[in-house]
């Protein structure tokens, strides 16, 4: 039987180890099951749903970006806690591997300014999705 002291300690310590993993991770884009194999090759296992528990709160803590692209791709999570300007871009998904890429081009920008002087709506740059075939794909597929 554990005390409520010890089960505190266990999930602040899940929490740090998600959010260090998180963070090791860089400005790559990593879904939640990605977070469970990789800590369970350090050998540190955690939960499926304590994961998923702890995004939540990274998440609404500011801490982490959530991007949900569609109904059939799980979504994924970057670490921004030091970032706010991370906010500000678009992105190009894959259709073949899922690799999600930030864009930050001056054409969206220009674009996305026009469109709040002109039709007075905000567009939400994190949002905002291209999709198509990365480099890696195109030739791969260039190659069959």
């Amino acid at each position: 039987m554990t005390m409520a002291g010890e089960k505190f300690q266990r999930n602040t310590r899940q929490k740090a180890v998600i959010l260090d993993y998180i963070k090791a991770c860089g400005d790559s884009h990593i879904r939640a099951e990605d977070i469970i194999a990789g800590l369970e090759a350090m050998g540190e296992p955690v939960g499926k749903a304590t994961v998923y528990r702890f995004l939540k709160v990274l998440e609404s803590e500011g801490q982490i970006r959530r991007y949900t692209i569609s109904d059939k791709v799980p979504a994924c999570y970057q670490y921004v806690g030091d970032q706010p300007g991370c906010r500000e871009h678009c992105h190009l998904m894959c259709i073949r591997c899922q690799k999600l890429i930030h864009v930050d081009n001056p054409c969206i920008k220009q674009f996305v300014r026009e469109t709040l002087e002109t039709e007075d709506f905000l567009i939400d740059e994190s949002k905002t999705v291209f999709y198509g075939l990365c480099r890696d794909c195109r030739n791969f597929l260039k190659q069959q």
